[in-house]
């Protein structure tokens, strides 16, 4: 499946991820009420699920959309079979991995926590620089209590000079850390610039 992220960003995700617009409300509106009613519709007995559901998609995705994201992505399952709990969140964001870049972010980013890493490489999306932690997470599906969370940070720059990619994964299988490790790697290693298309001009149609 291919996520298209401001028209200029391309992420492949797996067949049984479900993409949510962020690009304007009507759009995002209208993911999140279609993600639901594949997931749960039909079913009379499920009707405050569904609410519970649309009402934290709702609120998740005007986070994201107000901090900046552009696009997200849920793990959902398909043919029955139960999906991995994920996320993903897309941002486009000033910045580069040039060394002065990659001095900065990393001295901003080090931690002594346990369980933080960071570390910086190159693959078919350029360079990445990827920060991984454990932490809580809140969801109103549940109540509003925090759950342990793997989160995973990726920047990536695909295009030198041009604005990062930042791809923010979660999850809540904190044991399955390696396994999920090696799904958000190759995600990331997806990621290309789609150059716009360049405008004719009026000699060019003559």
């Amino acid at each position: 499946m291919s996520g298209v992220v401001d028209g200029t960003v391309a992420v492949l995700l797996p067949d049984d991820w479900a993409v949510l617009d962020l690009d304007d409300d009507t759009a995002r509106t209208a993911c999140v009420e279609d993600l639901v009613q594949r997931r749960l519709g039909g079913v009379p007995d499920l009707a405050p699920l569904q609410a519970a559901m649309r009402q934290e998609l709702l609120r998740s995705t005007e986070r994201a959309a107000r901090a900046g994201g552009v696009l997200m992505a849920l793990a959902v399952g398909t043919g029955g079979a139960p999906p991995v709990p994920a996320s993903l969140t897309v941002y486009r964001v000033p910045g580069s991995l040039d060394a002065r870049g990659r001095a900065a972010m990393t001295s901003v980013l080090a931690s002594d926590e346990p369980g933080h890493t960071l570390d910086l490489g190159e693959g078919p999306a350029g360079t990445v620089l990827r920060r991984v932690r454990p932490t809580g997470a809140s969801s109103g599906l549940t109540g509003d209590s925090e759950v342990p969370a793997l989160v995973a940070d990726y920047w990536v720059e695909p295009t030198p000079g041009a604005q990062l990619v930042h791809l923010v994964f979660s999850s809540p299988l904190v044991d399955l850390r390696d396994e999920l490790l090696g799904l958000f790697d190759t995600v990331v290693s997806s990621v290309r610039v789609l150059q716009p298309a360049t405008p004719r001009t009026p000699q060019e149609d003559m």
